[in-house]
């Protein structure tokens, strides 16, 4: 009777798992999973005497293909598409995995999955010369929400000047911050101190003569005897190109400036033409507040602020297995590496056999509902044979002991 035995328990952990199969089927990022059967024999296999002893369960072999990824337009809900597991930690280090992308920002301004636990990758601070894979830290925004002021550094100036006449210069890219004064010739930009202050400068030009003009930068306030002030020469050869540095540096003795770098290139002068800005631009920028986030497909987290500034403020990253199968399963949706899954490899969504980050997306359950109620009809008609089976044996069972 034990055949028939070890049947019924078999047959009673194959419904088992099916019907955890079916429960599951709306759980998010949820892998699927089929047991392998084997033979029990009561001797040797080579032996003539061999007899069947019933069946048992080998090991169950998880379904790692992806399910389908449904849009939540939730910025903190990912799906991935194709490798790759999500890196969570709890509160005691252990680390877990998941395919469930379902992220919140807790109290601290941690990402943190449904149970608390922290998801990892590189934060701003990281960021500074590259991701490093290989020291894995919690993501925190915290320090992301306020992007500090920085002084201006760096202006661009592009300009076509007739080399006939000495016009002022009306600009034609409206997104710059700038005015005109047509009377006096002189443009106004906004520039950043090192406090974040901002602070107009007036630019003036004049032609000198032939192939020849006078730059002048000048603070726009009350106090510009000591903010910049600084006059230099654009010189031109007879084709219109600049042959005078175009690069200079803009210079104060108040130390609240950095010194800033003009930049010149393709400025040219050529007659028969408007005197005009083709490109006026600067570096600095305001302190300001996050206002938004969006994740890459590569997991880099853009933050977007309230001066209409963007900066990449961390990045999440991915793990992999060679043999995922190998994993250990764990209550909550959740893995746990072994020594037969192989070492986790790390690494950036896109990039070397790890699947893209799809935002605003979940990875739906992969289970196959139509196939599980078969496997279910299948393993109730196990169960209901190896019961009859029973009822058999126990029948020529009692037979036997009535021939007494």
């Amino acid at each position: 009777m034990s055949g028939s035995e070890n049947g019924l328990r078999i047959s009673n952990d194959y419904i088992n798992h099916v019907s955890n199969n079916i429960a599951n089927a709306s759980t998010i990022g949820y892998k699927s999973s089929q047991p392998v059967f084997f033979d029990i024999f009561s001797t040797s296999l080579h032996s003539k005497n061999a007899i069947g002893n019933g069946a048992g369960i080998l090991t169950v072999i998880p379904n790692f293909n992806n399910g389908t990824l449904k849009q939540t337009d939730r910025d903190l809900d990912f799906g991935i598409a194709n490798e790759g597991f999500f890196r969570v930690l709890d509160t005691e280090g252990h680390i877990y995995y998941t395919r469930n992308g379902q992220f919140i920002l807790d109290s601290n301004k941690n990402i943190v999955n449904m149970q608390g636990m922290y998801l990892t990758g590189c934060n701003q601070s990281s960021l500074k010369n590259a991701c490093n894979t290989s020291n894995m830290e919690v993501i925190n925004l915290k320090n992301a929400y306020t992007l500090q002021a920085k002084p201006t550094t760096e202006i661009r100036l592009k300009m076509f000047l007739n080399s006939s006449q000495a016009n002022n210069l009306p600009n034609t890219n409206n997104s710059y911050n700038q005015l005109m004064d047509l009377e006096n010739n002189t443009t106004y930009l906004s520039i950043y101190k090192k406090n974040g202050e901002e602070e107009k400068i007036d630019i003036s030009f004049n032609k000198l003569d032939k192939n020849k003009w006078e730059v002048h930068f000048k603070s726009n306030n009350a106090d510009n005897q000591n903010g910049i002030n600084n006059t230099f020469e654009l010189r031109f050869n007879e084709h219109g190109k600049l042959i005078s540095d175009a690069n200079i540096n803009i210079k104060s003795n108040n130390s609240q400036y950095n010194d800033i770098n003009l930049d010149l290139t393709d400025t040219i002068e050529k007659p028969g033409i408007h005197n005009v800005f083709e490109e006026l631009a600067q570096n600095g920028y305001s302190e300001s507040k996050l206002k938004t986030f969006h994740f890459l497909p590569n997991g880099e987290i853009l933050g977007m602020y309230a001066n209409q500034k963007s900066k990449i403020i961390g990045q999440i990253l991915l793990s992999k297995f060679i043999s995922p199968e190998k994993l250990q399963p764990e209550n909550g949706n959740l893995w746990s590496a072994t020594a037969e899954s192989g070492t986790e490899i790390i690494g950036i969504a896109g990039q070397n056999g790890f699947g893209n980050l799809v935002s605003r997306f979940l990875e739906m359950s992969n289970v196959d509902l139509n196939k599980e109620l078969i496997n279910m009809i299948i393993a109730q008609r196990n169960y209901q044979s190896n019961a009859q089976s029973f009822k058999a044996e126990d029948k020529m069972i009692n037979t036997l002991i009535n021939l007494r």
